[in-house]
């Protein structure tokens, strides 16, 4: 006696095989742009890393170190945090680690170069980093070619200094009890 079921025709069956084809094929592709694409983001991660750095000691040196209107080359000398007027630069170095960037590279250095500026009358620092679009394009000693370079910029306006020009300290210091 017949029965209602039947099995797949070989047609269907290779339709079926060239579509799964299709698909994988796309899919590899599709996971081989992403694995490629994978440290741009990790490179943009670094450079906003570096501004945000800037950013929070630009807020500690407001917050712990005397105003600038004092003498701030006797107050701030020797200390890397001392927010200073005007423009400053210097060069963020960063290790992107990305699975297989560059054709199986471990590891890509980079060299970030960091702009920041402070107006004392308004407050507002901000800071801009440079940070390559594509790390494989940067040169083998990290510098980022012009082509290649895009940037982020924060800006903030701090709060006034904690202590104000000219206030001195004044602690009172109790004897200490004797035994």
């Amino acid at each position: 006696m017949p029965t209602a079921e039947r099995g797949f025709t070989l047609l269907e069956v290779v339709v079926a095989v060239g579509l799964f084809a299709l698909a994988s094929a796309a899919t590899a592709g599709a996971v081989a742009a992403v694995a490629r694409g994978a440290a741009s983001p990790a490179a943009r991660d670094a450079g906003l890393m570096a501004a945000e750095n800037a950013l929070v000691r630009a807020r500690a040196a407001v917050a712990y170190a005397s105003s600038p209107v004092e003498d701030g080359s006797q107050l701030l000398g020797g200390r890397t945090w001392g927010l200073i007027a005007g423009t400053t630069a210097y060069v963020a170095g960063a290790e992107i680690r990305a699975p297989f960037p560059c054709g199986g590279t471990a590891v890509r250095r980079v060299r970030m170069p960091v702009s920041t500026a402070f107006d004392p009358v308004a407050q507002r620092f901000s800071v801009s980093v440079t940070y390559p679009r594509d790390i494989c394009a940067a040169a083998p000693d990290g510098t980022i070619p012009a082509p290649d370079a895009a940037s982020v910029t924060l800006t903030e306006t701090l709060p006034p200094s904690v202590f104000p020009p000219g206030q001195r300290l004044v602690r009172d210091v109790l004897t200490p009890a004797r035994m």
